[in-house]
């Protein structure tokens, strides 16, 4: 009789109208490479996946006489799994139980901590569970597998580990059936992770991909052309390519052009996400422009991480110059193509004023729409977990309930945990939330927009550094009454920075009418201020009336910024000035300034009406805030002078 085997590798499903959620991507590579083993067909039967955050109980009862479960496990379910594992061993205690994925310990601890799991797998899964399966089937002899960990009188047994192997012939798990009953049946609209090629030349001290030390392999592309059918053919309307470096092979701009062809002729995929290589600018620019240009694709990474030498020195990465970036900015700006930067927050050799300062170049270089700004995510297999790499640098984390935005908040009785840096020897953790804070109040106020224009012109104008405007506003935010709109917002942010560096608060913010669903603090920030805009600038007209604008500039400012935060329930707005500020904005933003010019002008701007916050909060700050959809002024808004 054949033994059952199933995987698990549940993740968060967003929407409410539409149900949306990714297919388990990594299972279904190894249900597909062990499968097609004709040993393997002929002695063990693949049941169902397990890829939604089910009822844990429902779903181990639900388990028909389980051989083998296998866990594949990230931060975002990590937690569900080890208690899945527990309940699973307390019904069918001599099911063998094996971890893998990103989030296992590389040197098996986790057989230690999570005494329910018999076997871990390290690296990448395919072939070494394929062995495993085998090897059961067989002798049973672990020690033949390579890339495991077992437990062998109570002590703990790594095998061989050897390098990632060949993936030509590795069979898809989209084309191979193993997700066509998910399809059938679960009622969800499924989002697809895919890969052309697996592996990534840098080695990053924050990152775990790199740590395999993989040399990067393609998949064939008639596998590439086959896959697209499917997506085509089950309507998949997201995919995102995990791909380390898109656009650091040749062929990449070809794929791209291929999936244009597709949306083009078939409708679908309607959305293509990546991650591009930071050292081919000219080919990057091609294809995020192509795609862009077709809705298709999502803002181009011009990532920096940090800005400080020390710190660069520290994580073994280097980065792109400044005047390139500032050029790149431009030439993106210019062709309205949104680009996204990132920065993170608590890498070692950082201060305070190193972190700002990074921020604020950025600005000045021309990054004002999209800077994400991310807490340090120690992840067990990168350098940063080393125990010698932590004492080195002074490294202390806190775990803190696992931050999962743009859904509604867990249901179910297990909180997933981040294990986050708060502190190191250059910033301690007091620094820490101060950096914290600034970065969320940019983000929020100057990436969003709440303050954009006036901190460009004071920039520009008045000599103002984006630090000392940044640091002046939040002087003032933090001596706001909290009955305010600036302070009742700024004094929950603070809160929640303390909470998270203790370890006691999540990273997001369930918030909204009747659509309850979570956001990060900017975008929180944002879309509770944006409520009360009016009675927000009336209280912000005292804040800046210090850098002393002339009265005239000031008001036609002050109205020209509150006026191009975009509301709902209004499908177009004009805007009347005696001063040409769409212009002289405009002109920064492509590097060609020149003084603000007394000129009347009226600005249209038409655009959807949105029938309620929820809904505009999901179009303009989830769905658009890298194309300044929630300003009136915004790529995707039409503009009239």
């Amino acid at each position: 009789m054949k033994k059952n085997i199933y995987l698990v590798q549940v993740s968060a499903v967003y929407g409410e109208s539409v149900r949306t959620a990714y297919l388990p991507y990594a299972s279904g590579c190894l249900a597909a490479y062990a499968w097609s083993d004709e040993k393997i067909a002929d002695n063990y039967n693949l049941g169902r996946f397990i890829f939604i955050r089910e009822n844990i109980d429902r779903a181990v009862d639900s388990l028909e006489n389980p051989f083998l479960v296998g866990f594949s496990s990230y931060i975002w379910n990590m937690e569900y799994n080890r208690e899945f594992a527990r309940r699973l061993k307390e019904k069918h205690p001599h099911c063998i139980v094996v971890f893998g994925g990103h989030n296992v310990d590389p040197h098996g601890k986790d057989l230690d901590d999570i005494p329910w799991c018999d076997i871990v797998i390290h690296g990448e899964g395919e072939k070494p569970f394929k062995d495993l399966l085998i090897s059961l089937v067989e002798n049973g002899n672990l020690s033949d597998v390579n890339n495991i960990s077992y437990k062998d009188n109570g002590k703990i047994v790594t095998t061989e580990k050897t390098p990632p192997c060949n993936i030509e012939d590795f069979p898809s798990p989209y084309l191979s059936g193993c997700f066509d009953s998910i399809i059938e049946e679960s009622g969800i609209s499924p989002s697809v992770i895919w890969e052309t090629n697996r592996g990534c030349p840098n080695r990053c001290a924050f990152c775990d991909w790199g740590a395999l030390k993989a040399k990067v392999r393609h998949f064939p592309t008639e596998r590439i052309k086959a896959e697209l059918d499917w997506m085509v053919k089950n309507k998949v309307e997201y995919v995102y390519c995990a791909d380390a470096n898109f656009g650091l092979f040749p062929r990449d701009s070809e794929i791209a052009d291929l999936i244009i062809k597709y949306r083009d002729t078939y409708g679908y995929p309607q959305v293509f996400k990546t991650n591009y290589t930071k050292n081919r600018d000219e080919v990057v620019f091609e294809i995020s422009s192509k795609l862009i240009n077709k809705e298709i694709g999502k803002s181009p990474t011009l990532s920096f991480q940090s800005l400080s030498p020390d710190v660069l020195s520290a994580i073994g990465r280097s980065n792109m110059e400044l005047e390139h970036f500032k050029n790149l900015m431009i030439k993106y700006n210019s062709a309205n193509v949104p680009v996204y930067s990132e920065l993170i927050l608590g890498l070692p050799e950082e201060t305070y004023d190193s972190f700002a300062d990074g921020i604020c170049t950025l600005l000045d270089c021309g990054q004002h729409t999209c800077i994400g700004i991310y807490p340090c995510e120690l992840l067990p297999n990168s350098l940063l977990a080393d125990p010698s790499y932590m004492q080195k640098y002074g490294i202390k984390t806190v775990r803190t309930p696992f931050s999962q935005y743009h859904c509604k908040p867990a249901a179910d009785d297990v909180s997933e945990l981040s294990n986050i840096i708060v502190s190191t020897s250059s910033m301690g953790i007091e620094d820490w939330r101060r950096s914290f804070i600034f970065s969320i109040c940019v983000q929020a106020f100057h990436n969003l927009g709440l303050t954009r224009a006036l901190a460009m012109y004071l920039r520009h104008e008045k000599n103002t550094s984006y630090k000392v405007f940044y640091e002046k506003l939040i002087d003032w935010l933090d001596n706001q009454p909290v009955d305010s709109a600036a302070g009742g917002a700024y004094a929950h942010l603070k809160q929640l920075t303390v909470d998270v560096s203790e370890g006691r608060g999540t990273f997001s913010v369930p918030y909204g009418e009747n659509e309850i669903i979570t956001w990060s603090f900017e975008e929180y920030i944002f879309f509770r201020i944006s409520r009360e805009l009016n009675r927000f600038f009336d209280e912000l007209a005292e804040f800046v009336k210090v850098f002393d604008i002339e009265k005239k500039v000031f008001d036609g400012l002050m109205s020209y910024q509150k006026h191009i935060i975009r509301q709902p329930f209004e499908s177009s707005i004009t805007i009347d000035s005696e001063y040409d500020f769409y212009g002289y904005f405009n002109r920064i933003y492509s590097g060609d300034y020149l003084p603000l010019e007394k000129k009347k002008t009226t600005i249209v701007s038409e655009g959807t009406e949105f029938r309620s916050w929820d809904e505009y909060a999901r179009i303009c700050i989830w769905y658009g805030r890298r194309d300044d959809a929630q300003l009136n002024t915004g790529k995707k808004n039409r503009v009239m002078r």
